[in-house]
């Protein structure tokens, strides 16, 4: 079994010392990780930084016990301890029954091409100069810039070993580049700040010009707003938005959390819970997703996994654990670092899109508001979905934008939200791993001035 180990010692060195122990079931699981930032400010390189992160994680079963141990260091000793620390921890947790690793052996996996050699050996000074690019295109694209907070950008080289006491070993490695800016506009005694972030697997599909004038789009449609009076009116969320408000959803998806009460969708299984119009898919295998993969953190094959179809909940999601216990299949939606165990997760969720750009979704509404921001949609209640939050936006009255507007709180229900949406725009974009486009709901609550 340790052919296929050449050229990772740690590896080698852990399974060694775990294969003497006679447990019922290990894994030993390598994770590397190495990262540039550049950041440009007035043309000049204001931060230059270069990372590498390397850890290795053990997880053991012992008569339904289950032990974990990490270490940051992969010298011998290091991996040693690491190991007797593991064992040692599963001598005094309580046995569970459904307490399993995932067989490596019983999969085939997928290929996913991310992976971008070409890309990690442009030279540097090539990477300098984008970073500047980034700053040049936000502030030419707008004379009411007047500075850039911080313009950088990103490069990620990330790896991934497991191996299991069958002796399967799993692998694969990924590129990830990225373009952040955040900038000021100023008019009329007025200032805003305007952000846009920006990634890709490949240096040469990373959008460095879309980016900076977006930046410059969204801090300077702000100036000048104003107050709004209290009303009830359809609204417009933006693609942004509505990705807020299902990264914030995302977590009800998860088994443990129906499992113990911590979800907004526990007991709905097979209900229509949404507008007919939502449809919410989890693909860990998406080509160009930032969460794509394989495998996931147990090593059990990425999947698409459709969640809301047509408004009808139709799957959560699975680790093995929890698969085991509900008597279904794992989903390959474990995460993980390096020092914590798997837990369950979203790969690259998203909110499918419908057929009406953003500006004909405003079509025919005699008052409304475009909602371009929602502060704090983390503090809305995460088993009800409850929340008030400050908002900006735009006015818009005949289907036309009047003026910015800001300084108002939006109060609603994150699940009724979703009931009450009647059109979904076709402007799907991925903020990270959550993607999503501007959806129209009937009515919200606005209070004002």
């Amino acid at each position: 079994m340790h052919s296929n180990l050449k050229g990772q010692p740690a590896l080698l060195h852990a399974v060694r010392k775990l294969e003497k122990l006679n447990l019922d079931q290990f894994e030993v699981y390598l994770q590397r990780k190495n990262s540039l930032k550049i950041e440009s400010k007035n043309q000049q390189i204001d931060s230059l930084t270069r990372a590498e992160d390397v850890g290795l994680s053990i997880r053991v079963i012992q008569d339904k016990r289950k032990g974990f141990s990490f270490t940051t260091s992969l010298e011998k000793a290091a991996i040693e301890n690491a190991v007797d620390s593991a064992v040692e921890v599963a001598q005094y947790v309580q046995p569970d029954e459904f307490n399993e690793l995932f067989q490596l052996s019983s999969s085939v996996y997928p290929e996913v091409d991310s992976f971008d050699a070409k890309g990690v050996a442009v030279p540097l000074e090539q990477k300098i100069a984008l970073a500047k690019q980034l700053e040049t295109a936000c502030k030419s694209a707008d004379k009411r810039i007047t500075g850039v907070r911080s313009a950088a950008l990103g490069e990620t080289l990330y790896e991934v070993h497991m191996l299991d006491s069958g002796g399967d070993l799993v692998q694969y490695k990924t590129t990830l580049f990225t373009a952040g800016i955040t900038c000021k506009a100023e008019e009329g005694g007025d200032s805003q700040m305007g952000d846009e972030f920006a990634f890709s697997n490949y240096l040469d599909n990373l959008q460095i010009a879309q980016t900076g004038k977006l930046a410059a789009q969204w801090a300077t449609e702000l100036l000048g707003a104003k107050p709004v009076a209290t009303m009830q009116c359809p609204a417009v969320f933006r693609n942004s938005v509505v990705a807020g408000l299902l990264d914030f959803l995302s977590s009800s998806f998860s088994a443990e959390n129906i499992d113990k009460g911590r979800s907004m969708l526990a007991k709905k299984q097979g209900q229509r819970i949404f507008s007919e119009n939502i449809t919410i898919v989890d693909d860990g295998l998406l080509p160009g997703g930032i969460a794509t993969s394989p495998f996931d953190a147990e090593g059990v094959p990425s999947a698409k996994t459709v969640l809301i179809e047509n408004g009808f909940l139709m799957n959560s999601l699975y680790d093995t654990y929890y698969a085991k216990k509900m008597g279904t299949e794992p989903t390959g939606n474990s995460s993980r670092g390096i020092k914590a165990p798997p837990s369950i997760s979203t790969t690259n969720i998203y909110l499918q899109q419908g057929r009406k750009n953003p500006e004909q979704l405003l079509e025919g509404l005699k008052k409304s508001i475009l909602i371009t921001d929602l502060m704090g949609i983390h503090t809305a209640n995460p088993v009800t979905g409850d929340f008030s939050l400050g908002a900006s936006g735009i006015l818009i009255e005949k289907g036309k934008p009047v003026g910015p507007i800001r300084g108002f709180a939006v109060a609603g229900n994150v699940l009724d939200l979703f009931l009450n949406t009647s059109e979904v725009g076709n402007d799907l974009r991925f903020f990270g791993n959550v993607g999503a486009p501007s959806i129209l709901v009937g009515k919200i609550s606005v209070s004002g001035a």
